[in-house]
C-alpha cells in the first residue's frame, strides 16, 4: 500500500517523483521508506531523493578522499575507525562516519582532511569520481544472514524506526524488493557492485569482508595500509588492532564520544546502537530452520548466475 501526499502522487512503480511507501502484512509488521524510481531508499534520506542524489553524483571530494561502501550492518563503524586510526597515525576514537544519503552535502566539506566518509547506496548512486577513480574505494561485505540479523537488532533498538515487527516480518522484507534500504535491496546491491568491479577498471577499490576481519585482522590492517600507501611500523599496527577491539570501541562509543546530533530522534543522545555483539554466525542462534531454508533458497536464485556463494563469507 503507498501513502502519498498531494506533492508525492502513487501512479505506479516506475515513476520519476518520489513515493512515500508504507505497508502494514497481515502479522501486523510495518515497514516505510522512500521509492524512487523502483528502488526502495530509506526514510531518513534527505529531501526528495533525487536532488539529493543529483549532488551526491556530482560530489568531487579531494583526491585523498576515502569512500566507505558498505551494505547497512556490515561493520560500518568498526572498518570507519580502523581507517582513521591509521590514517591519523594515533589512536584516537573517530566516533560515528558522515553519512553521504542522510547528510547535506555542505557537512563534507568541512570534514578535516584526511577525510573519509561513508555511503550504503548501491553502486550507481556513489559519486563519480570515484567511479573515475578519483577517489579511493573501501568496500566491505558481510554474509547476508548476520546482517539481516544485526539490521533487525538495530531497528528494534531504536526509535522512529523504518521497521517494526517480528524478525519473521523483517526476513521476508529483507529478501523481497521491498525492503527499506538504500537505492536497493540486498541482492540488487551485491549484483551491481559485483558487475562494477568486473567492469570498471578505473575503480581504486579494496575489498573487505567482515569474516576475515574477524579472523585475521592483523592482516587486514596491514592490507589497508598499504591500499593506503601509508608507511606505518607494526608496533603501531598492532596497536590499532588492540584498539578497535569490539569492547574497546564500544567503551568509547557508549560514552559522550558516542553522541551525535543526527540521530538525537532515533536514540538517547543521538548514540545509535552500533556496537551490539560483533559475532560471526550469530544468525545461528536466532533463525528457525524454516527461515534458514527460506534465506537459502532465496540467495541461491537470485545470486547463483553471480557466482557468489554463502561460502564466500566462511572463514575458518
Amino acid at each position: 500500500m503507498c501513502f502519498s501526499s498531494s506533492q508525492f502522487p502513487c501512479h505506479g512503480y516506475r515513476i520519476s517523483k518520489m513515493e512515500l511507501v508504507k505497508i502494514v502484512d497481515e502479522y501486523g509488521n510495518k515497514i516505510h521508506y522512500k521509492r524512487y524510481q523502483g528502488r526502495s531508499f530509506h526514510p531518513d534520506f534527505l529531501g526528495n531523493v533525487r536532488d539529493h542524489l543529483a549532488e551526491i553524483s556530482a560530489y568531487e571530494g579531494q583526491r585523498d578522499d576515502i569512500l566507505l561502501c558498505t551494505f547497512p550492518k556490515s561493520g560500518s563503524h568498526w572498518v570507519f575507525n580502523m581507517v582513521q586510526m591509521i590514517r591519523a597515525n594515533n589512536f584516537e576514537y573517530n566516533g560515528t562516519p558522515a553519512v553521504m544519503e542522510f547528510q547535506p552535502i555542505s557537512d563534507f566539506e568541512k570534514l578535516p582532511s584526511p577525510r573519509m566518509y561513508l555511503t550504503h547506496l548501491g553502486y550507481p548512486f556513489i559519486p563519480m569520481a570515484a567511479k573515475r577513480g578519483d577517489i579511493k574505494i573501501i568496500h566491505v561485505l558481510r554474509n547476508p544472514k548476520d546482517t539481516a540479523l544485526s539490521y533487525y537488532e538495530f531497528f528494534n533498538s531504536m526509535r522512529n524506526v523504518a521497521y517494526e515487527g517480528t524478525l519473521g516480518g523483517f526476513l521476508k522484507y529483507f529478501l523481497s524488493d521491498e525492503f527499506v534500504a538504500v537505492g536497493s535491496s540486498l541482492f540488487p546491491y551485491m549484483k551491481e557492485w559485483e558487475d562494477a568491479k568486473r567492469n570498471n577498471n578505473k575503480l581504486q577499490i579494496l575489498n573487505l569482508r567482515y569474516e576475515d576481519l574477524k579472523q585475521n585482522l592483523f592482516e587486514n590492517i596491514l592490507k589497508i595500509t598499504k591500499f593506503l600507501n601509508l608507511d606505518r611500523p607494526d608496533d603501531f599496527l598492532r596497536g590499532v588492532e588492540q584498539n578497535v577491539s569490539f569492547e574497546r570501541l564500544k567503551e568509547k562509543h557508549d560514552s559522550n564520544l558516542g553522541e551525535t546530533e543526527r540521530w538525537k530522534n532515533n536514540a538517547d543522545g543521538g548514540r545509535l546502537p552500533i556496537y551490539r555483539k560483533g559475532k560471526i554466525g550469530d544468525w545461528k542462534n536466532k533463525f528457525t530452520v524454516a527461515q534458514n531454508e527460506m534465506f537459502d533458497a532465496v540467495y541461491k536464485e537470485k545470486m547463483e548466475e553471480m557466482g557468489l556463494t554463502l561460502d564466500e563469507f566462511i572463514f575458518e
